[in-house]
């Protein structure tokens, strides 16, 4: 079966007319010989002249004129009508032709142009052909057969009819039928008189829309099964979905119950250590104040003596030597005041090197703590309020001490003032 007799078929039955391979065999293609450098030559000189083709190594003269013939394309739609206007058949001829030598020398006054002067000469004879061939399909046969004969018969005709005039030609036809409504029988009474090409017409259409519904039956049937397969298949990955669902939900459950562990576990620890550490800072503090006030009331006590001591001598010497003895006696003071006075700023410089010992060890052990802190990076923020607090104390520590020292200066200044 042909493609023209499929798309009868298609039409025949109703359906949408598909893409259809060509099975046909191979066939021969014409070969006209198109030469798309094909040129002539007009030699005119005086009353003489001359037409010669084109030669290979030409050099033209003021008396040459050079005409070119050129491969053209001719489309062409011719439709005829056939049994009483039940079907017409539509021609699109699409024509490539091109003038030999000989039909340029035989047409010396349409040089200039050649090919408008081949449509204008042929289209009558081309129309004259293609009606013929197509009149030919009265009998009816090609409903069976499909039209691809005839497309060619018409290819050959119209190559053969202009290449005895000398043109170089290939003709591509096709064909396409189309039927009235089949449907219009009062109409179609009287349209043909031919019943067995109408009857044929009837039994084609009637087999093709058995088949089309046979077909249409297999393609729901078809259809049918996919969206079961495919209901099944939304089924299993909707099982598979609630699988993994589950299984993410119970492994994240664990997850979190392992992190809620391991963070009662590390704050548990960090506030071990911060009981600890507190202690440990509070001991350090309780031991260096009682250190402190203990040396304070020492030397308190010892400069008390020393100074009664050396009031009672400097009394004993006023006495003795009463007026004369004052000045030397005073300016003897003012040299142990002075020797009391570096005493005391030794003995304070070295308590302030005994507290800044133990401010540097309480800082290597923050220190320390805070390089144990760091290993952790999840107690970090916890760490970080230990050190605030930390600072906190070593401030407060820090004050207390100079308010101390502060209070050592006042007594001294206070022990240092000469009497009245």
């Amino acid at each position: 079966m042909t493609n023209k007799q499929a798309l009868l078929d298609a039409w025949l039955a109703g359906i949408k007319p598909q893409a259809i391979p060509d099975n046909t065999e191979f066939e021969e293609v014409w070969d006209p010989g198109f030469d798309g450098e094909s040129r002539v030559v007009m030699s005119k000189l005086g009353p003489y002249y001359k037409l010669f083709e084109y030669p290979a190594k030409f050099f033209p003269r003021f008396y040459h004129q050079v005409y070119p013939l050129p491969v053209a394309e001719w489309p062409l739609n011719i439709s005829t009508t056939l049994y009483g206007g039940l079907c017409t058949i539509a021609a699109q001829l699409t024509i490539h032709f091109q003038a030999t030598f000989k039909y340029a020398e035989r047409n010396l006054d349409a040089l200039a142009n050649m090919n408008a002067h081949i449509k204008t000469g042929y289209e009558s004879l081309i129309k004259t052909i293609v009606d013929a061939e197509l009149r030919n399909l009265r009998n009816g046969n090609w409903i069976e057969s499909g039209l691809s004969a005839t497309e060619k018969q018409i290819e050959k005709s119209i190559n053969e009819a202009l290449t005895v005039k000398y043109i170089k030609c290939r003709a591509i036809c096709s064909l396409t039928p189309a039927f009235a409504d089949l449907e219009d029988s009062p109409g179609l009474d009287g349209r043909f008189t031919q019943e067995d090409v109408y009857l044929g017409i009837l039994q084609k259409n009637f087999e093709f829309r058995e088949k089309q519904a046979r077909e249409r039956v297999r393609q729901e049937q078809l259809l049918e099964k996919e969206r079961l397969e495919h209901l099944h298949q939304l089924n299993a990955l909707q099982q598979q979905k609630l699988v993994l669902e589950s299984e993410n939900q119970r492994q994240l459950l664990e997850t979190q119950e392992k992190q809620n562990a391991d963070q009662f576990t590390i704050e548990a620890k960090l506030h071990e250590e911060k009981v600890n550490h507190e202690k440990h800072l509070q001991s350090i503090e309780d031991a260096a104040e009682l250190k402190y006030r203990l040396e304070q009331q020492v030397r308190q006590h010892e400069l008390e003596l020393q100074l009664h001591a050396k009031k009672l001598e400097h009394e004993a010497i006023l006495k003795e030597k009463e007026q004369q003895a004052e000045f030397k006696a005073q300016e003897v003071l003012q040299q142990e005041q002075q020797k009391y006075e570096e005493q005391l700023e030794a003995e304070r410089i070295e308590h302030q090197t005994r507290l800044k010992e133990m401010q540097l060890q309480a800082e290597i052990k923050e220190l320390e703590l805070r390089v144990e802190v760091t290993k952790n990076k999840d107690a970090y923020l916890h760490r970080q309020i230990e050190w605030l607090v930390l600072d906190k104390q070593r401030a407060e520590l820090s004050r207390a001490i100079k308010e101390a020292e502060h209070d050592i200066d006042t007594a001294n200044r206070l022990s240092h003032t000469p009497p009245q």
